[in-house]
């Protein structure tokens, strides 16, 4: 907030700070412009991403998920990449090469260019850029009090992937995860959804966003069904309650979006003509309450949930720090 503060307003956005996933230009007769840019670094923000190739579909679909937020056809993604001279071989920087191109071949779109540079830690940035219709602006804001809460697919399963890495001590067999973005949903979304976020950094972080940026309350009930399959895997073989998987900012990339009730249904038909499945997950109310019922009908206060997963290090004790947060330690 400190840096906008100095920065020069665009007279073409439409969307204020932290109002939508991607920034939103009115370009005037040729249409609204959707840009987004994400970095991953290094270390726990990388996590789920175990190959040079899940590295490069990961950097794509960091970006191309926010368009999809905003219900953007994607039209082209821009690479930057910063890569430790000691960690590369040219056949890392071929495979990440095609994982970044192949991500957005699925979008719909292509890579057109970038940056790369050696650096002493590893990061990787996506600038993506889509097209709206005009008269079919969707972002964060315009939900009400008495909308339903829905998410395109399954969750958690960031979490539970960069849960394994780096508590459990390994990846997993089989292949890497490729989470994907969704850009199919944008059609139906525009049709029907009143906000929407999409859920990287966790279903319960999107929706605590979603629901004060529009001055509301929310609750949030997670039944089994909800959750990715990877989900309870990793939670019984943790001892860990499955709403972790909802709580912690891997997240995933689905898209969590409100609803008037009444076109719940049409919605949820258009994107399962599509092959996404949307679960209701919740809805939100008049007031600040932001609660979570879990698994077991729990019911938790969101905010001081989310504070208290935040400060765990993802790189310290994180299995043994989770048990003692969910046993009221500190």
């Amino acid at each position: 907030m400190a840096m906008r503060e100095c920065m020069a307003r665009s007279p073409r956005q439409l969307n204020n700070a932290f109002e939508a996933d991607a920034e939103l230009l009115d370009l005037g007769t040729a249409g609204l412009l959707a840009v987004t840019v994400d970095t991953l670094n290094d270390g726990a923000e990388l996590a789920t991403a175990t190959t040079p190739y899940a590295k490069g579909w990961l950097t794509t679909t960091v970006s191309v998920s926010d368009l999809a937020a905003v219900a953007a056809d994607p039209l082209a993604v821009l690479v930057s990449c910063s890569l430790r001279r000691d960690g590369w071989t040219l056949e890392d920087a071929r495979e990440f090469g095609r994982g970044a191109s192949e991500a957005a071949e699925r979008y719909g779109c292509h890579i057109v260019g970038g940056d790369t540079n050696w650096a002493n830690e590893e990061s990787f940035t996506s600038c993506a850029l889509g097209t709206v219709p005009r008269e079919s602006v969707l972002s964060r804001i315009g939900a009400r009090p008495g909308d339903a809460l829905y998410v395109t697919g399954p969750i958690g399963a960031g979490n539970a992937v960069g849960f394994r890495a780096l508590a459990l001590g390994g990846t997993g067999a089989g292949q890497p995860w490729l989470p994907e973005a969704r850009v199919a949903a944008s059609e139906p979304l525009r049709r029907y959804a009143r906000a929407c976020i999409d859920t990287s950094d966790g279903l319960l972080s999107a929706a605590v966003s979603l629901a004060e940026l529009n001055g509301l309350g929310a609750e949030v009930v997670l039944r089994d069904e909800v959750y990715a399959p990877i989900v309870s895997a990793v939670a019984d073989s943790s001892g860990l309650p499955r709403w972790c998987s909802a709580a912690a900012e891997w997240g995933e990339f689905e898209l969590l979006y409100a609803i008037d009730p009444a076109d719940a249904e049409p919605c949820s038909r258009a994107l399962s003509q599509r092959g996404l499945v949307a679960l209701h997950v919740g809805h939100l109310v008049p007031g600040p309450e932001l609660l979570l019922i879990d698994e077991s009908g729990k019911r938790q206060e969101m905010r001081n949930l989310l504070m208290r997963m935040r400060a765990l290090d993802p790189a310290g004790s994180l299995l043994a720090d989770l048990r003692a947060l969910l046993a009221g330690g500190s």
